[in-house]
Formats: C-alpha cells, structure tokens, sequence
C-alpha cells in the first residue's frame, strides 16, 4: 500500500499535499478464503482513505475476483449516494471527495447500477449491452491510440433520453483500459464480443448479490 507509487509512503506525512492510496494486491491463503476477510481488509482500506482524507484509492491492476468484491461493496458505498441513470460531474467528484472512489471505479459501479435499474426487457437489455460494448471498444481504441481524456458514446436507446450518450475518462492511477485483445487473431470482433458477454455477466453476478444485500439491510431498518 503506497501513496501514488510503489513506495511505502506514511499517508499523514505533512509533506504531502496531494495523496493518493493505493492498494497492490489483497492476499487471503487458502485456509481464509470465502469466509470475508478480503472484503473485510478493503473495507478498513477504505476506512483509512476517508479517514486520513486522500485524494481517492485506487488499485494497481487488480485481479478479477478483487475486483468483483471490490466492485460489491462499492455499489453498497454508493446505493444512498448515486442516481440510477447518468449521473453528473457533481456527483462524481462528491463521491470521490466523501468515498475516495475514483471516477474509474465509479464509472464500474455505475454500470452496475444502470442494470439494477432496467426493467429486463429484451429492448432495454439490447441497450444496456450496447453501452457495455461501445464502452469497451472505447477502452480498446484509447489503448491502441495510447490517448485519453473524455470520449463521448453515443448510444441508440429506447428507454431514457439520459441515456444516449454515455463519457469517459481515462483515470491516472489505474490502468486505463480493461480491454484486451490478441491482435494476432483475425476474429477480433468475435473477441470483443466474449469480452462484452463476459463483462455483462459480471455485471449481473454482482447485482444479484447487491440486490440480495440491499433487501437485507432495508429488512434490518
């Protein structure tokens, strides 16, 4: 865990005007996992963050299952703070300054909520999907350009004129597309297209255990 590198930097170190923690890797053994302790240490990390009031906190390159859990409680975080269709600006850098999301991992969760939020009708999902899969082609021509900043996407939709279009942008601090491609293979288009079945599947496998969690806590209060 580092401030901006890979170094071990004290996050109360004074001299240090901009902070950024950041996480490698959350290493569970064997005989540990599945039982909660690795959402338990994101969940202190995430505590600290807020507490020493960092910039945000990110993750260098994470693993899938770290960013499946990771992805989980962050869609919790977000449930009281975040709308469920485009969210603005505003909200973004509200959610960073009080959550110490950064915009990347917000943008994850946001597609996450776009899903909670659909009546799943084959129409809405046809769109739904087309936002995952231009996103993605976005993600894979950034990375081919080796450029960033904002991309707008213009998306077909039957159901909400908000969403239209959807923007990204490109985060330091974590790797900036999660596309990956073997360019030597002629059936790219096929590869993309598993890349986006993949993706919503993600997508519907976190949901389904939010969704589970969210009723639990609205039995609670």
């Amino acid at each position: 865990m580092g401030r901006g590198s890979s170094n071990p930097i004290d996050v109360v170190d004074p001299s240090w005007e901009f902070s950024q923690l950041r996480i490698g890797q959350i290493l569970v053994l064997p005989p540990y996992q599945h039982k909660g302790f690795g959402r338990y240490l994101l969940e202190v990390f995430n505590d600290v963050a807020i507490s020493e009031n960092v910039y945000d906190l990110t993750v260098e390159e994470p693993l899938n299952y770290f960013q499946h859990v990771r992805t989980c409680v962050d869609v919790l975080r977000l449930h009281k703070h975040t709308p469920r269709l485009m969210p603005d600006t505003r909200v973004i850098e509200d959610v960073r300054k009080s959550l110490k999301i950064n915009k990347k991992q917000f943008l994850q969760c946001w597609e996450v909520f776009l899903y909670l939020g659909l009546d799943h009708v084959d129409s809405y999902m046809d769109d739904f999907v087309g936002i995952i899969s231009n996103r993605m082609k976005e993600d894979l021509i950034r990375k081919d350009s080796g450029t960033g900043g904002k991309q707008v996407i213009e998306v077909p939709s039957n159901y909400e004129p908000e969403m239209s279009f959807v923007m990204f942008r490109s985060q330091a601090g974590e790797a900036a597309s999660t596309v990956q491609i073997d360019e030597n293979q002629p059936n790219q288009e096929e590869q993309l297209q598993q890349l986006v079945d993949e993706r919503v599947k993600e997508i519907k496998s976190i949901a389904e255990k939010v969704s589970v969690q969210l009723s639990i806590i609205a039995e609670a209060s």
